[in-house]
C-alpha cells in the first residue's frame, strides 16, 4: 500500500509541476472563509483541481477541491472546506460545497469570477443554534496567473 501511495504522489506532483497552474482571490466561502486564496491546477483541458486558505475569526479557513468547466465561461464547482461561520464566535464548520459558477473573461483570460455556492451545513447545525441564512451564498473572485510557465 505504501509503494501505491508513492507513486501516486510522485505522478501528482510531478504533473502538478508541469500543468497550468491559475491563482484566484475572492470573498466567500469558495475562497475558504470570508475572503482568501485558491491555486488551481489544470488536469485536463476542462478539469482543475486546487486548494486554498482563507480568513475566518480565530483561525485560518480552507478549500480543496475540482472544477469542471463544460465551457470556457461556465464552471462547475465541488468542493470541502470551511463553510460556516458563526457571527459573534471563534467558530467555523468545515462541509461540502456544490455550485455554478461564471467566468466573465474565460478560463484562460485574467478577470472576474461570480460563483453560487450550495453549503452543506449538518456540521455548523450539529453545534451551533440560531442559524437563519439559507445555506446558498456567493462568491466573487478574481483569476489571474501568478506565474508565467
Amino acid at each position: 500500500m505504501k509503494k501505491i501511495l508513492l507513486i501516486l504522489s510522485i505522478v501528482f506532483f510531478n504533473s502538478a509541476t508541469f500543468a497550468k497552474t491559475w491563482d484566484e482571490v475572492g470573498l466567500g466561502y469558495n475562497y475558504g472563509g470570508y475572503g482568501g486564496s485558491t491555486t488551481n491546477f489544470e488536469l485536463n483541458s476542462n478539469t482543475e483541481m486546487f486548494f486554498g486558505f482563507g480568513v475566518v475569526p480565530g483561525s485560518l479557513g480552507f478549500v480543496v477541491g475540482g472544477k469542471f468547466w463544460p465551457n470556457d465561461n461556465v464552471r462547475i464547482t465541488t468542493n470541502y472546506g470551511t463553510n460556516c461561520i458563526v457571527s459573534g464566535t471563534d467558530n467555523s464548520y468545515e462541509g461540502l460545497n456544490f455550485g455554478i459558477g461564471y467566468a466573465f473573461s474565460g478560463k484562460e483570460e485574467t478577470g472576474f469570477l461570480i460563483d453560487l455556492m450550495l453549503l452543506d451545513w449538518t456540521e455548523c447545525n450539529k453545534h451551533a443554534t440560531n442559524i437563519t441564512d439559507t445555506g446558498v451564498t456567493l462568491s466573487l473572485g478574481y483569476r489571474f496567473k501568478l506565474f508565467n510557465f
